[in-house]
């Protein structure tokens, strides 16, 4: 029996070296990867030079990294392609050194932006990560918009992140409160509020200063 079994595979091996090339598969192939190069050649030279001044652009354009907490979320929105149908100004601010260790962020944010309670239309607490967010609505005198505002403290250090939403309505709209819980769910990660660090959100370019409908400069 080792001898038959011996013999067979040499009979296998022998078969395969002497079996015909399937050269005329591999000639289709290689035709049909001729062509292709061929109706690709004329616009490689085109994707290479694009390519190249895509490479130098972006070069060009620096990369920035946020200075504190604050900028952080204005930067993770910039990141989340956030686009509400109405305009959208952000703001990242840093009150430092104004406040004990045990001021709450309601009564420092109210004491840092000398607001009144009758401009508050709705407000919030809750635990994000290691620290208290306030997060508050409030009107803009004047019927020019509402504001939603993030506050917390960073030991003594009030830190807040403002969002200026355009608009002449006296009460909160719909709109507005849905995006609104849309902003907040992107920024409020427990990612971005660990003590003693600042989330590495980079950009390539300037901070935003507005999220919303492109306008044109004239």
């Amino acid at each position: 029996m080792p001898t038959e079994r011996r013999r067979h595979r040499r009979g296998a091996v022998s078969r395969l070296l002497t079996a015909p090339l399937p050269t005329t598969a591999i000639e289709a192939r290689i035709a049909r990867w001729t062509r292709a190069l061929a109706r690709a050649w004329p616009v490689l030279p085109a994707a290479l030079v694009a390519a190249l001044l895509w490479l130098v652009w972006n070069a060009r354009i620096p990369v920035i990294a946020p200075r504190h907490r604050p900028e952080a979320l204005c930067f993770a929105l910039a990141q989340e392609h956030f686009d509400p149908p109405m305009t959208v100004e952000p703001s990242a601010a840093v009150v430092r050194g104004r406040f004990s260790q045990d001021t709450p962020a309601g009564v420092a944010v109210r004491d840092a932006m000398h607001f009144s309670d009758d401009m508050v239309i709705q407000e919030s607490k809750r635990r994000v990560g290691d620290y208290d967010v306030d997060a508050l609505w409030l009107r803009i005198p004047g019927g020019q918009g509402h504001w939603l505002v993030l506050a917390w403290m960073e030991g003594a250090d009030l830190e807040l992140a403002s969002f200026r939403f355009a608009g002449d309505e006296t009460d909160l709209t719909a709109d507005e409160a849905l995006w609104g819980r849309r902003l907040e769910h992107l920024v409020l990660r427990r990612s971005y509020f660990r003590a003693g660090e600042v989330p590495m959100i980079r950009l390539r370019g300037a901070a935003p200063t507005r999220f919303g409908p492109k306008t044109i400069e004239r």
